[in-house]
């Protein structure tokens, strides 16, 4: 909850709350009791989990079908509680059959029951080895109906389930904890907001009434925090540097006025429309500026922040996917939907303390968006981590970009990657300039055009010399009228491309 009390500060309101969970902050107006009066808010919630019906399930009768499914488990349990004697007879000559390996195999608290004497089993003990019983092949073949339930039960459709939050009827008493010891607990508060923001009028305020405290038109920071921090992901630096500390140890607004009149825009007609105040933005004359360096700024301003140029900026890792998808043709545009895993280096989790699962997609759900890649918070995707994907642990309002030779290497030998090469070249084998075109959005000088043409050359000549390699590079069917050597020549071409700088920054 601490952490939720941090990431709401951060994020929302551009303060390090988090500095005040074991003691007074140290340079902002916030007490750590008004640390645990924000914390008292948020943690009068329960967390319970309903089943959510996706537009499927309801389109096929799911649920309609479950319940039927259901209701003939109900009578197949019940006839079958006539043979009790019989099943625990059964499980009892089981378990003396169990070997010291088939023990060591069986989940832990499962091993607990086990291992006691029948006589001092409870119940909850006795029904863990009795359900697990159930379902071993020694039961479902003594005793086919409950093979039948097992089926059952496998056939039932899978209806998705959701946390929500649910406020507690009775509230829940916060302390605050000394030193942020969550065992060693101080004196009892009551929910608020600092009193050095403006007030929530509300007496016992819940986390909806916090809510709109949050975007309240007298809250000054909201509207300026989420503002500068889009400037920030279009410009590469927040017009307040310090994006996330918009407190006295944060950095001052470059623009202020421009700042303020961004906030207004953003909260104006009160709808926080980021798709409206994405758009002022980018069709802004200063958003439309080159890059390119300007020599007479180079001593004024060599920060750029007098904004007399755009910056140049690496593209986030998932951008940098969809752009070689996007480039090769074969990026699927759906929209919404579960998460997907495309393919990566074999062995990835071989060297981890807990192994996932990872079968790779194929068709379609194989080139999504990189925003659809499934993400296991301890082991996230290699390509994204690589390319500065943050930590999922973490809140995090911006990221940093390094420039490393493992970059490289993922963007020439990564399957993916080739996978997007190949495709590129088969969308221009023989012509140099629309193969520029579509990796770099602009055409070649004639000295890129020459050294281009010569590295085909070099390329084809290469693996005219070892016909099998281009069959490795190409083990597919090339497109009718190209020979296989010409579209591997081509393809490592467009490898090359794909690595370039120039093709994983915006400009």
């Amino acid at each position: 909850m601490a952490d939720r009390v941090a990431t709401t500060g951060q994020v929302w309101l551009g303060l390090t709350l988090g500095c005040a969970r074991c003691h007074n902050h140290k340079y902002d107006p916030i007490s750590q009791r008004e640390f645990y009066q924000l914390f008292a808010i948020l943690n009068n919630c329960e967390e319970p989990q309903v089943e959510a019906p996706s537009q499927l399930n309801l389109e096929r009768g799911d649920l309609e079908r479950r319940a039927t499914i259901r209701a003939r488990i109900d009578e197949l349990e019940k006839a079958f509680e006539t043979r009790r004697a019989e099943l625990e007879s059964s499980q009892a000559a089981w378990e003396k059959t169990v070997t010291v390996q088939q023990r060591a195999q069986l989940p832990g608290p499962i091993q607990v029951a086990y291992d006691m004497p029948l006589a001092k089993r409870d119940a909850a003990n006795k029904k863990l080895i009795e359900d697990y019983y159930r379902q071993t092949p020694h039961a479902r073949t003594a005793f086919p109906v409950l093979d039948e339930i097992a089926r059952l039960r496998e056939s039932e459709p899978k209806i998705p389930r959701t946390m929500v939050l649910k406020e507690r009827a009775t509230p829940r008493e916060t302390h605050v904890h000394k030193r942020g010891d969550f065992l060693n607990l101080g004196v009892k508060v009551d929910p608020a907001t600092p009193a050095a923001l403006h007030p929530l009028a509300t007496a016992q305020p819940t986390r909806l009434d916090f809510a709109r405290w949050l975007v309240d038109p007298d809250n000054p920071l909201t509207p300026r925090v989420i503002a500068n921090r889009y400037w920030q992901y279009l410009f590469g630096r927040g017009l307040v540097e310090t994006e996330d500390d918009f407190g006295l140890q944060g950095a001052r607004p470059t623009h202020p006025e421009l700042l303020d009149w961004l906030a207004s825009e953003f909260t104006k007609p009160n709808d926080f429309s980021t798709k409206r105040f994405l758009r002022l933005i980018v069709t802004s004359s200063v958003y439309r500026q080159s890059s390119r360096r300007r020599p007479e700024l180079e001593e004024r301003d060599p920060r750029n922040e007098w904004l007399g140029r755009q910056n140049r900026l690496r593209v986030d890792a998932e951008i940098v996917r969809d752009l070689s998808l996007g480039a090769s043709g074969l990026l699927t545009r759906d929209i919404g939907g579960p998460s997907v895993m495309p393919p990566q280096p074999e062995g990835v989790y071989a060297f981890t303390q807990d192994p996932k699962p990872w079968k790779a997609e194929t068709g379609g759900n194989r080139y999504r968006r990189g925003l659809y890649t499934f993400f296991w918070r301890s082991l996230p995707y290699p390509m994204l981590t690589t390319f500065d994907a943050p930590n999922a642990n973490v809140s995090c309002t911006r990221r940093i970009r390094s420039n490393t030779p493992l970059q490289a290497l993922t963007l020439a030998n990564d399957i993916v990657f080739v996978e997007c090469a190949e495709s590129l070249a088969r969308r221009a084998v023989g012509d140099a300039d629309r193969l520029f075109r579509i990796a770099l959005a602009r055409s070649p000088s004639p000295d890129e055009r020459e050294r281009l043409l010569k590295l085909v050359d070099q390329q084809r000549q290469a693996f005219a010399r070892e016909p099998d390699l281009a069959r490795q590079v190409i083990p597919g069917e090339p497109p009718a009228g190209v020979d296989r050597v010409e579209l591997a020549a081509w393809t490592a071409v467009a490898r090359v491309l794909i690595n370039l700088d120039e093709f994983i920054t915006r400009e």
